[in-house]
């Protein structure tokens, strides 16, 4: 048999499988045990009974057992069963001063005279087998032996007619609520202890490279299980640490090369102006945009660094166009903006959303063929950046926000870091960044808290 894999399935499995067999036990010890049992209750029950008699002898003035008191014990079966029941009150010579059926003989085994030393036996009463008990009791400074005798057919056939039926009707039904009752107890009292683990599940699958501070709690968990939560929380200090220093070197070398660049800059604008130098300023430019990318993309993998909340977009829209119009006439480049109506507070970080469309606009002016259109549309929901430039092929897509990929069809002007910053805002705001292929060139849009409405860009204008 194969284990399942839940836990709680196997201890809930390896339970019932425990009742059964235990179950199993008992039947086969109550099989096996049955009529030694039965006989030792039956001895136990009628010396009992016996003992219960004794305490309800009466006697007369001069001491003399006259019979039994009959509002404890009743008379009608000593009476109504004569065969079936007999009483005897003995003096201590052994002699029976008191019987119901007024018979003289003392109770004892076939063949064996009277010993008040034993205190349950068989014997054979007017040829009916009997077990009977002899009980001693005193009464002032006398003693008296109370003997007390049933049949056993009397005793088997209430048994069977009542006793077993019982008896197997209880057991059965005890195994029945044990079987039932335990099982759901045992699901309840397992989900009950796994509820921690439930939690810490949840809270690890929380935990994101933008969140390596978040830490499973130790304390909740069972003991047996906070090693584990303690490891994996001393795993989570190492990563963090890492990422820390990651970040810190980054920031750190990035800096330094900011200032390396802008000297070699005042250095070679104080040189001659030609041709050498023209270049040289190009490519100090293009080195310092790339590590400002680096700083930028630096700062927004730390979420600590953003500052959600709920603003309006437009203002900072309408600042970045103004911003991206000379960039565009530069490459001769159309911008063309649409703003839905239904557009009113996005939860943001204001610096963040310029950088995040200030890189989508870059990127798509620098694919866009001169007299192209970019277009920009911003909706409830989302907004998306198109141009009219080659676009990207179906194998190149997915590949489009890897950090410092280019395509085949790259400028020299990229380092391959714009939309890989995109997408580290993106992610930051808990949005999703994606790109599709029109029937001419590239659409990147965003979707914040529904699916992107396609919506038609054909009433957009310069």
């Amino acid at each position: 048999m194969r284990w399942p894999r839940s836990l709680r399935a196997r201890l809930l499995a390896l339970f019932v499988a425990g009742m059964a067999l235990s179950l199993g036990l008992v039947a086969v010890g109550v099989v096996a045990l049955a009529e030694p049992f039965s006989a030792h209750l039956l001895r136990a029950a009628i010396e009992e009974q016996a003992e219960a008699v004794a305490r309800h002898v009466r006697f007369d003035a001069s001491g003399q057992p006259i019979g039994l008191d009959e509002t404890e014990v009743a008379r009608w079966p000593f009476v109504s069963l004569g065969e079936e029941v007999a009483l005897r009150i003995l003096n201590d010579q052994g002699e029976v001063v008191y019987a119901f059926d007024r018979d003289p003989r003392t109770m004892a085994p076939d063949g064996e005279r009277f010993d008040p030393g034993r205190r349950a036996f068989a014997l054979a009463h007017h040829d009916v087998a009997m077990h009977a008990a002899t009980i001693p009791l005193w009464h002032g400074a006398r003693r008296w032996y109370v003997q007390l005798a049933f049949s056993d057919r009397l005793v088997l056939q209430t048994r069977r007619s009542i006793g077993m039926p019982a008896l197997w009707r209880g057991i059965v039904a005890v195994c029945a609520s044990f079987l039932v009752i335990f099982p759901v107890a045992l699901y309840f009292a397992l989900d009950r202890a796994f509820q921690p683990l439930r939690t810490a599940s949840q809270v690890a699958r929380q935990i994101t490279p933008r969140t390596p501070e978040v830490r499973l709690d130790a304390d909740a968990q069972p003991t047996e299980v906070r090693p584990l939560v303690d490891g994996f929380n001393r795993a989570l200090d190492r990563l963090q640490g890492g990422l820390r220093a990651q970040q810190t070197f980054l920031f750190n070398a990035t800096q330094r090369l900011k200032t390396s660049l802008t000297l070699t800059r005042a250095h070679v604008e104080l040189g001659p102006d030609d041709e050498r130098n023209r270049r040289l300023l190009q490519e100090v430019d293009r080195m310092s945009r790339q590590v400002q990318q680096l700083l930028l993309l630096a700062e927004v993998s730390e979420p600590q660094n953003l500052r959600i909340e709920s603003v309006d977009p437009r203002p900072t829209i309408q600042d970045l166009f103004a911003h991206m119009e000379p960039i565009a006439e530069r490459y001769a480049v159309d911008l063309g903006l649409r703003i839905n109506p239904g557009v009113r507070q996005w939860r943001t970080d204001r610096s963040a959303l310029f950088s995040l469309l200030k890189n989508l606009l870059e990127n798509a002016i620098q694919h866009s063929p001169a007299g192209g259109l970019v277009a920009l549309l911003v909706h409830e929901s989302g907004f998306s950046v198109s141009d009219e430039g080659p676009g990207v092929s179906a194998e190149h897509l997915p590949r489009i926000f890897e950090r410092f990929w280019q395509g085949p069809e790259q400028r020299d002007e990229g380092a391959g870091l714009g939309l890989a910053i995109c997408e580290e805002i993106a992610r930051a705001h808990g949005w999703q960044l994606r790109a599709r292929c029109l029937r001419r060139g590239l659409e990147v849009f965003a979707v914040m808290d529904a699916p992107d409405p396609a919506d038609d860009l054909s009433g957009l204008h310069p």
